[in-house]
């Protein structure tokens, strides 16, 4: 059975496993991203590539949180020191020839885990829709992944709704520090986790907010609906720890919203691969690269 080496870059942690066929994690390791220069991170990813046994590695996938430019082989990662436009998959094909490399955005690596080993399983058509400190989409359509001309496809934060009767962003009032910033302006004074816990507890200031952020995926949820028909649609991201509070209005706009075919045909769940999904992500971006099944 093949085992590929899967890394998830941060702008805080770089996470690392093998990763076999069936989706099985072992070696899991996390350091924090270093950043002390522009080379520092470079050098730790590169540290971290050699602590595996790469005679058991069929390839190496890497996920970035920017933008990987598969035609100039370059990355963009806004908040890594010195990678703006970093030529990554050559760097590291300098370092280690002998290694199959696969550079992948995020957003991507999320939906390729959902595709492979998670909730997407089997199917063809499936968004992964990403609600955290920001919110973008990894979009896989007949099996094949939707990069955009300049691969900014999936940034659906940009996506227009409304929002208290006034047109706004989608990441501009539902990622998590908008929900947190518009709990703020209710009195609600705490972290993500905090609203939701009054909101489970009764709250009623905390239980509105979150139906009103419910509402608003919901409009983002309809137009990728009827955009992409796809068969599942699965919520990461730190709010997708909270989707039980928020999939009842999402799900009545949705519908209220969608393409009447699409809608019925269409399955949204929360995320189930919990913290090794980057790993995986990644190692399914190698995966497909070396002729796996995507």
């Amino acid at each position: 059975m093949r085992v590929y080496l899967g890394i998830d870059v941060g702008g805080t942690k770089i996470a690392a496993g093998l990763v076999n066929e069936l989706g099985q994690v072992e070696g899991y390791s996390k350091v924090p991203t270093l950043q002390d220069s522009d080379q520092s991170a470079l050098e730790q990813l590169q540290k971290v590539i050699a602590s595996f046994d790469h005679g058991r590695i069929a390839g190496v996938g890497i996920g970035i949180p920017g933008i990987a430019d598969q035609r100039k082989g370059t990355v963009w990662a806004p908040n890594i020191s010195g990678w703006d436009q970093l030529p990554l998959s050559s760097l590291l094909l300098e370092r280690f020839p002998e290694v199959a490399f696969a550079v992948e955005s995020d957003r991507n690596t999320a939906v390729l885990a959902e595709l492979l080993y998670g909730a997407g399983r089997g199917r063809r058509d499936v968004i992964a829709l990403i609600i955290g400190t920001g919110i973008g989409a990894g979009i896989v359509s007949g099996r094949h992944l939707v990069r955009g001309q300049s691969e900014i496809g999936g940034a659906v934060g940009w996506i227009p709704v409304t929002f208290r009767q006034e047109m706004h962003h989608f990441e501009e009032v539902a990622a998590g520090p908008a929900i947190e910033r518009l709990g703020s302006d209710l009195g609600l004074v705490g972290d993500l986790a905090t609203i939701s816990r009054r909101a489970r507890q009764g709250d009623v200031t905390a239980k509105g907010l979150l139906e009103e952020v419910g509402v608003v995926i919901g409009q983002a949820l309809s137009v990728l609906v009827s955009t992409f028909n796809p068969e599942v649609i699965v919520i990461e991201g730190g709010v997708s720890h909270i989707w039980d509070l928020l999939k009842d209005p999402a799900g009545q706009t949705m519908v209220e919203w969608s393409q009447p075919l699409s809608v019925k045909e269409v399955e949204v769940v929360a995320s189930q691969l919990g913290e090794v999904a980057g790993v995986l992500g990644a190692a399914a971006a190698v995966r497909g690269l070396n002729g796996g099944e995507l």
